[in-house]
């Protein structure tokens, strides 16, 4: 089912490597459809699980509904929201891992591609292992909770282990995989998406990207503020500095080689986005991270 979207309406929110779980219950009577929330974006692959009720997955004017059991993965660059709770509770987690993580473990790059373009992958989990699934899900909330790289780490290599599992199962039935998102604008804005995820590490302009998916870069501008809720060149940055900071906690690689690594064309490029978005430097954010583990 498609809906038209309130795309004006997108807020970007970074997330990182996090884990929630919600409860939607009837409050007298009726349960909130959530609509009113608006959409939101964000630079992490999303994993749902149903434990019981039902929910719908809105994505780029597109809804999935997910009912008990039901795992889905998309990747959050796209707008979405989750509306439609079933009464009278719904029960449900979701898990954000950055996609410069999935860039670097995921084995399918055609898969890949496929969510990065607003594809979904969905399966069922069997009855015999829903106890077992709710029990991981609402671990990683815990273990996301603490501040315990350790934990982290752990809950990173698990969701790295079910999304494998879930392309295992969910590859043999490429046909059933969801249609594109539900606009041609959100159509261009998802190839914009799947060639800067793709090439952000490079140095890549504006025009390249327009030339990419065949658009004037006055109209792919315009049209990727208003469906993603931030600037293309901003969503760009948000990727290299993820990919920093990536690299400043999995490695020991000097600031200026991660520098490059990540994308940036200079350093100064790279502080700059560390003090906008962190309030530190790259090197003040290294110590705070061997600081947190010691």
């Amino acid at each position: 089912m498609t809906r038209p979207m309130g795309m004006d309406a997108t807020r970007f929110e970074p997330y990182g490597l996090s884990a929630f779980t919600f409860e939607r219950s009837a409050e007298s009577g009726e349960i909130d459809d959530l609509r009113a929330s608006g959409c939101h974006t964000h630079l992490e692959l999303e994993v749902h699980f149903v434990e019981t009720g039902a929910i719908t997955l809105d994505c780029a004017g597109r809804e999935e509904r997910l009912t008990q059991g039901d795992v889905l993965a998309f990747w959050g660059g796209l707008p979405h929201r989750d509306v439609d709770p079933a009464p009278p509770t719904t029960v449900y987690y979701v898990a954000q891992v950055p996609i410069v993580n999935v860039l670097a473990w995921v084995g399918s790059p055609e898969v890949l591609d496929s969510l990065l373009g607003g594809q979904l992958l969905r399966s069922t989990t069997p009855s015999c292992e829903m106890a077992a699934e709710s029990f991981v899900f609402r671990r990683w909330t815990s273990h996301l909770a603490t501040p315990d790289d350790r934990l982290r780490k752990a809950v990173e290599l698990e969701i790295h282990a079910r999304l494998l599992r879930l392309l295992s199962e969910t590859a043999p039935a490429r046909g059933e995989l969801a249609h594109g998102p539900g606009t041609a604008t959100a159509q261009v804005v998802a190839r914009a998406i799947q060639f800067v995820t793709r090439h952000f590490v490079e140095e890549i302009t504006i025009e390249d990207v327009a030339r990419a998916v065949d658009r004037h870069h006055d109209y792919l501008m315009a049209s990727f503020r208003r469906v993603c809720g931030l600037t293309l060149w901003e969503y760009v940055t948000r990727l290299r500095l993820s990919e920093a900071q990536r690299l400043l906690a999995g490695t020991d690689l000097p600031i200026l080689a991660v520098c490059h690594r990540a994308g940036f064309t200079a350093t100064s490029r790279m502080y700059e986005a560390f003090h906008r978005y962190h309030g530190q430097t790259p090197a003040t954010y290294r110590r705070s991270l061997t600081q947190r583990a010691s």
